[in-house]
């Protein structure tokens, strides 16, 4: 059956089968497989498209497999021609450089982004864990084992083709839009686009790896582009994982202070300047994760100096291998880290109260030109992530600058309406977190940051409402209300009646939280608990004013907190729980019934359009299950249906 079927097949094909049906057809002549990379001194403008993506796949995996081999050559790098004349073949390193150059490729986009996405691939996997220092003339002077020398003539040749893979991005960058002139704003090509993001992943993965300072200053320069969001975002999300990867703190402070040095640069040339620089930017300091306080870095930076002194005293020979080996030692220096976090802290508090005091000035002047509210508005949206990081670092800072933090603040209270939610929320939770931080030991009254947070509240309704902003004002609450103790009953029922009204026409999940903070409200101050009387029973003198900028003179008690009666039918279940729950003066059960934790699970049920309720089944009186027991029976409704009586006339 085989013969036969195999006799079949070759009848079809060819009729000269059918006369001699064992005669077998000849297969067709195979190429010999010829692989490119054999013929890898043929010039690149020489071979096509195709040869040229199927050559920077076969370099790509031989580097990959021997990288020593790929990167070392026998001969000189630097040129085609060596002193004695004879010509040098190329490293398959030096042939995929020349394959990413457009001016060796001639002009082929294609093949550069392959190329140098394809070396961005590689040095991720072969760049050594450590810094690599190349020996000086003296120790090339002294004989050395083979196997030494070797390790030298790779880091070399490595260090070198790192380096120009880091220029050809650059002039890749420079030559797309490096300048930002706006006629290459316009023209900002892919190449350009595909080299930035090559350098924000070196950075990511080679933080601790040689040129880290040249490609750090390429990409905060780009942190504020003005066309390409793309970009921007890319080189501000490089930094901020630089800032949370960083372990021993000196990455984090180069960095630091370059970004801080470009907001003081932009600030010292004008308003015109600063408008260029994006939230963004001011809103990577808040990835640092800064825990030494300003005191203990003191004490660690005297505790330095002691160990250089000594150091001085006893140095010897080997003190400068011991240096070299800690470079690649895994071990966290505790000195060296809380001093690098101090003058981080010192680098971020000044570009913080640089960008306050900026608002400030703005804010003070004339604003009737649309050109100078144009400048406010830039003003205030980096007011609001400096706030924001002011809050997060107030509790690192020292006694002496409390009271440039609280002037400047105060400052910023007097405008409070003009700037945006954010902001104003951010200005009086930092604050807050100042007064009951570092600043405890001052006797200041706090009263002059509880009136501007009673006044931000109806904001929440009036303007565009988000999680954030919900989330600012629950913590300004609860700094206000619950970490300290509040000792007018009339500003508790002020702030509770305000809750109530704001809650009345707040979206749900705004609406939820805030009821649930009333609750934990009325359970602390029970005073305010006089709210929830009836407006007849209660003598009071006067009439209820919500719009008085101090909540002293509000007369709270005037009223009554009757939006809880109507929020009980709200058609949210956990908008109409809590509306109960704080008419009934009924204890949150905490952590699960946490503001906060209320706020991010009604956030989400907003963004997905679920509400939760619940569905009651009853059952008609005449339905039965089958075979019924005699104590079903009885326990059922026995349901009657009772007809009318005809009349006899």
């Amino acid at each position: 059956m085989a013969k036969a079927k195999k006799k079949g097949i070759h009848a079809v094909p060819d009729e000269r089968n059918l006369k001699d049906p064992n005669r077998k057809v000849p297969a067709k002549p195979r190429l010999p497989s010829i692989r490119i990379i054999d013929n890898i001194d043929i010039p690149i403008s020489e071979l096509s498209q195709i040869q040229r993506c199927e050559l920077i796949a076969e370099i790509s995996e031989s580097i990959l497999e021997d990288p020593e081999a790929a990167i070392i050559t026998s001969r000189s790098d630097g040129g085609d021609e060596e002193e004695g004349g004879k010509s040098s073949s190329k490293s398959k390193m030096n042939t995929l450089l020349d394959l990413a150059n457009p001016m060796k490729n001639s002009y082929d986009q294609t093949t550069t982004r392959l190329a140098i996405l394809s070396l961005l691939a590689i040095f991720q996997d072969i760049i050594p864990s450590y810094r690599i220092r190349l020996p000086t003339a003296a120790e090339m002077s002294v004989q050395v084992a083979k196997d030494t020398k070797k390790v030298w003539d790779y880091e070399k040749a490595l260090l070198a083709s790192y380096q120009r893979y880091l220029k050809l991005l650059d002039n890749l960058w420079e030559s797309g839009c490096g300048k930002q002139t706006k006629k290459k704003d316009a023209a900002l090509s892919e190449i350009s686009v595909t080299a930035i993001l090559c350098l924000c992943e070196l950075l990511k993965s080679a933080t601790h790896f040689n040129f880290r300072s040249n490609i750090l200053s390429i990409i905060v320069k780009q942190t504020s582009h003005r066309t390409c969001e793309e970009v921007s975002d890319s080189c501000c999300g490089a930094i901020s994982h630089v800032f949370k990867e960083d372990k021993q703190g000196d990455v984090a402070l180069e960095a630091a202070r370059s970004i801080a040095k470009m907001i003081k640069e932009r600030y010292e040339k004008g308003a015109s300047a600063s408008m260029s620089i994006r939230p963004a930017v001011v809103r990577t300091f808040l990835s640092l994760p800064l825990r030494v306080h300003e005191d203990e870095a003191q004490a660690a930076k005297l505790a330095e100096q002691a160990k250089a002194k000594m150091k001085k005293k006893d140095r010897n020979e080997l003190d400068d291998v011991d240096e070299e080996m800690k470079e690649g030692d895994a071990t966290v220096d505790k000195i060296v880290l809380a001093k690098s976090q101090a003058d981080t802290l010192h680098a971020v508090t000044l570009t913080y109260f640089r960008i306050i005091k900026g608002t400030n000035i703005t804010t003070d002047d004339d604003r009737t030109n649309t050109k100078q509210k144009k400048k406010v508005h830039h003003a205030t949206t980096l007011l609001a992530p400096a706030l924001e990081g002011l809050a997060k670092f107030s509790h690192l800072i020292n006694f002496d600058t409390v009271h440039d933090v609280l002037t400047v603040l105060k400052g910023l209270m007097k405008n409070v309406e003009t700037m945006p939610l954010d902001a104003s929320l951010n200005c009086v939770l930092t604050a807050f977190q100042t007064l009951q931080g570092p600043g405890r030991e001052l006797q200041i009254d706090q009263k002059e940051y509880v009136s501007p947070l009673y006044s931000q509240l109806p904001r929440l309704v009036s303007e565009r409402n988000d999680s954030t902003n919900t989330e600012l004002a629950l913590k300004c609450l609860y700094f206000a209300f619950i970490k300290r103790k509040e000792y007018s009953n009339v500003r508790v029922a002020a702030f509770a009646k305000q809750l109530s009204t704001v809650a009345m026409h707040a979206p749900s999940y705004t609406s939820a939280p805030l009821l649930a903070f009333l609750q934990q409200l009325l359970h602390r101050y029970p005073s305010a608990a006089q709210l929830l009387e009836n407006e007849e029973d209660v003598v009071t003198q006067g009439t209820y004013t919500p719009n008085a900028e101090d909540p002293e003179y509000t007369n709270p008690f005037a009223t009554s907190a009757w939006e809880l009666g109507v929020l009980k039918f709200h058609i949210n279940p956990e908008v109409a729980h809590h509306a109960r729950g704080a008419g009934a003066k009924r204890m949150l059960q905490l952590p699960a019934e946490d503001p906060t934790k209320i706020l991010a699970e009604m956030v989400r049920n907003s963004r997905e359009l679920h509400i939760a309720h619940r569905i009651s089944k009853k059952k008609h009186p005449l339905a039965t299950k089958g075979k019924a027991n005699k104590t079903d029976k009885r326990r059922r409704i026995q349901a009657r249906f009772i007809t009318p009586r005809t009349s006899q006339e």
